[in-house]
């Protein structure tokens, strides 16, 4: 049963015309040995049904014109009359019409029989068939057409027809499956990104239809996305607009709590309204990151200088490294990570800022010190819209896309976002980047 799965596994790797291919040589080997083996068949029984009684008829009157004992001089002379082999074997002499007679002890004797109460012997040596007749001391032997393996000779003209059917089906399964090939790419095209590609394919078949409805499906999503794409940054622009004149007028107010809280309700809005433009950005993987050369000692430390100076621990690499990242990007996603980590950490203990050389890149860590989340709730974290507090208190977090567009800034630069946490010990946050 192994030996069959690993059979059928390694099938499953070949392409659909060489499959195809395999299926119709198995069931032309089946066809073959069928046909073959019935057309043996039949052979034999119609010489045991019909031939062998005529053949042993004619054999006893050569026997009669040769005589008993056989007498050689008649039997060269029968041999030159008509075209019958005959050889003799008598305790004196071997006698041939062909020149030289076969082995006696060589011949492979298959089966007798008995014709008229005369015995006979049924025989194969080399590349013929004998019917002996033993007479006591004396053996005659006649050379007889092989009805073991009929016609073996011609077998090879029909396997070199076989063989040269399966090339020729062979290129034209090939040539008719070929738009696969163009589909596949295609769909692979358009699955990464590429939505204005379309499958150019010159056929007026099933499969041309397939690669029509595609670009058909593209098309659509394409003009799907734009749309959601141009609402969401019209909505965005739209609401950009009221919040500072709203600005302008808190700036006005005379109560500094009041404009204190509305003012913080305000920042909220507006952060997650960038928050919501860059998911919408990167959310697909036909984005598009402005790469640039940067230090990344250089770019986490400064970030730590502006923003979260003596609030956070920072551990840089040992050797600092240029990497090709998008350096706005990257920063939005530290900051992300760090403002959870100081919203979650608990006592005296400082958030911890790592960074680690790997050999494929680079792993940034940020780690708290707070009360942990829970293992069911670390799948959906980077979800959006999802938070562990479904309270959504002020003091416990934003809107639940912090996380999630760190995971699309990660995943946009081919990296990825990992969570670990315990209960009572802290939560920490890891992004791997390729170097």
């Amino acid at each position: 049963m192994d030996k069959l799965k690993q059979l059928y596994e390694r099938y499953q790797r070949f392409t659909l015309p060489t499959r195809l291919l395999w299926i119709f040589l198995l069931m032309a080997v089946v066809f073959v040995v069928l046909v073959g083996g019935s057309m043996s068949a039949i052979v034999k029984r119609g010489f045991e049904d019909n031939l062998r009684p005529h053949l042993a008829r004619y054999l006893e009157y050569v026997k009669a014109d040769i005589g008993t004992p056989p007498d050689i001089d008649k039997a060269r002379a029968l041999a030159n009359r008509v075209p019958i082999e005959i050889h003799i074997y008598t305790p004196d002499q071997v006698w041939s019409s062909r020149g030289r007679a076969p082995r006696l002890d060589r011949i492979e004797y298959e089966h007798a029989f008995v014709q008229d109460g005369e015995r006979y012997l049924v025989g194969e040596y080399r590349d013929r068939n004998y019917l002996i007749s033993p007479q006591g001391d004396y053996n005659v032997l006649f050379a007889i057409p092989r009805i073991q393996r009929p016609y073996q000779w011609r077998l090879l003209v029909p396997i070199l027809f076989l063989l040269a059917s399966l090339f020729v089906l062979h290129f034209i399964i090939r040539r008719l499956l070929s738009p696969i090939g163009s589909l596949k790419d295609g769909v692979q095209r358009i699955g990464d990104g590429e939505l204005d590609f379309r499958i150019n394919l010159n056929r007026k078949d099933e499969l041309g239809e397939l690669a029509d409805s595609v670009n058909s499906m593209a098309g659509d999503i394409e003009q799907m996305l734009d749309s959601k794409r141009q609402l969401l940054l019209a909505i965005s622009h739209e609401l950009r607009s009221p919040l500072t004149r709203a600005k302008l007028s808190v700036a006005m107010l005379e109560s500094d709590k009041q404009q204190q809280e509305i003012n913080q309700d305000l920042n909220e809005m507006e952060a997650l309204i960038q928050e919501l433009l860059e998911t919408e950005r990167l959310s697909g993987r036909h984005s598009k990151l402005n790469l640039s050369v940067v230090s990344v000692n250089s770019l986490v430390d400064s970030l730590i200088s502006e923003l979260f100076d003596g609030k956070v621990e920072l551990t840089l690499l040992q050797q600092d490294t240029d990497m090709s990242l998008d350096a706005t990007r990257i920063r939005l996603l530290l900051k992300n990570l760090i403002d959870n980590a100081l919203k979650h950490s608990e006592g005296q203990q400082l958030p911890q800022v790592t960074l680690l050389a790997q050999p494929t890149g680079l792993l940034i860590q940020v780690q708290d010190f707070g009360a942990g989340i829970d293992a069911a709730d670390i799948p959906h974290l980077t979800e959006p819209f999802y938070r562990a507090d479904p309270s959504r208190q002020r003091g416990t977090g934003g809107y639940g896309l912090g996380l999630y567009l760190c995971r699309v800034i990660a995943e946009a630069h081919g990296g990825q976002l990992m969570i670990n946490s315990e209960l009572g010990q802290g939560t920490q946050v890891s992004v791997s980047l390729p170097g």
